[in-house]
C-alpha cells in the first residue's frame, strides 16, 4: 500500500523551494547591479531562503522500501549456488517468493531444460529461414530493378540512335554550309578590295580638298590685305581732301589780302 502523501512537504514545498530560489537570485541581482532597493531585496531573498531551510528541517523522511521483494538477490539467505532467482529462508530452508512458484509451475508442466533448449534451437532455425526468405525477396527486388535498368538502357540506346542521326544530318548541313562560307568569304574579299579602292579615291579627294582649301585661304588672305590697303588709301584721300581744303582757304585769304592791297594802292592814285 502506498504511503500517504503530505500536502505541505510533497506538494507545496517543491514549489516553495523554486519560488524562494527565484527571490534569492533577484535579490542578489539587485545587489550586484547596485540598483535602488538592493539591500532590501537582498534581505528579503536571504530571509525567504532561511525560512525555507527552517521548514525543510522538519520534512519527514521517505519510507524505506523492501527491494528484496522485487530483487530476491538483495535478501538475506540468498543461495547463489543454484544460479536462479530463488532465495531460501535461513531458518526453514524452504523456497519462497515468486521465482519458487515459477519453478514449481514449470515442473508441473513438465518443462525441462532439454525442452527449453530444443525450443531455442527451433526459434534459431525459424530466424535463419526468415532471413533467407528476406534475402530471396531482396534478390527478387534486385532482379526487377535490373530489368527496369535494362529497359531504361534500351530506351537510352534508342535516344542515342536518334541523336546520332541528328548529328549526321547536322554534319551534312555543316558541309553544305562550308561551301556557302567559302563563297561568302570570296564576296567579303571583293567587298574589302572595293572598300580599299574607295578609300584611295576618298583620300585623293581629301588631298584635293585640302589643296583647294589652302588656295582659298591664300585668296582670302590677299583679299584681306587689299581691303586693308583700300582702307588706308581712303584715309589718305580724306587727309588729301583736308589739305586741299586748307590750301583753298589759304588761297582765298591770300586773294583777299592781295585784293585789299590793290584797293589800297589804287586809292592814292585816284586822289
Amino acid at each position: 500500500m502506498a504511503a500517504k502523501k503530505s500536502f505541505l512537504y510533497d506538494t507545496l514545498m517543491p514549489k516553495v523551494y523554486g519560488l524562494g530560489a527565484a527571490v534569492v537570485i533577484v535579490g542578489a541581482l539587485f545587489k550586484i547591479q547596485h540598483w535602488e532597493g538592493a539591500s532590501a531585496m537582498l534581505i528579503v531573498g536571504l530571509g525567504t531562503e532561511a525560512v525555507i531551510f527552517a521548514l525543510s528541517a522538519f520534512q519527514p523522511h521517505a519510507a524505506d522500501h523492501d527491494w528484496s521483494l522485487v530483487y530476491p538477490e538483495l535478501s538475506e539467505g540468498y543461495d547463489p549456488s543454484t544460479n536462479d532467482n530463488r532465495f531460501r529462508d535461513a531458518n526453514k530452508g524452504q523456497v519462497n517468493g515468486l521465482t519458487g512458484k515459477l519453478d514449481d509451475m514449470l515442473k508441473n508442466a513438465n518443462v525441462t531444460p532439454e525442452a527449453l533448449t530444443n525450443l531455442g534451437q527451433g526459434l534459431n532455425r525459424l530466424s535463419t529461414t526468415t532471413a533467407q526468405l528476406g534475402q530471396l525477396g531482396e534478390a527478387t527486388n534486385v532482379t526487377d530493378e535490373y530489368t527496369k535498368k535494362v529497359r531504361t538502357a534500351a530506351d537510352s540506346l534508342d535516344k542515342i540512335n536518334v541523336a546520332y542521326s541528328n548529328t549526321a544530318a547536322a554534319i551534312t548541313s555543316l558541309a553544305d554550309a562550308t561551301g556557302d562560307a567559302k563563297e561568302y568569304h570570296m564576296q567579303v574579299q571583293n567587298v574589302t578590295k572595293n572598300l580599299g579602292a574607295l578609300n584611295a579615291v576618298y583620300e585623293m579627294e581629301l588631298q584635293d580638298a585640302n589643296t583647294h582649301l589652302k588656295s582659298m585661304n591664300q585668296f582670302y588672305g590677299t583679299l584681306g590685305k587689299a581691303m586693308d590697303n583700300m582702307t588706308q588709301a581712303g584715309k589718305d584721300t580724306e587727309q588729301f581732301q583736308k589739305q586741299v581744303a586748307d590750301l583753298t582757304g589759304n588761297l582765298t585769304s591770300l586773294n583777299r589780302v592781295y585784293g585789299n592791297m590793290l584797293s589800297a594802292m589804287r586809292a592814292p592814285a585816284q586822289a
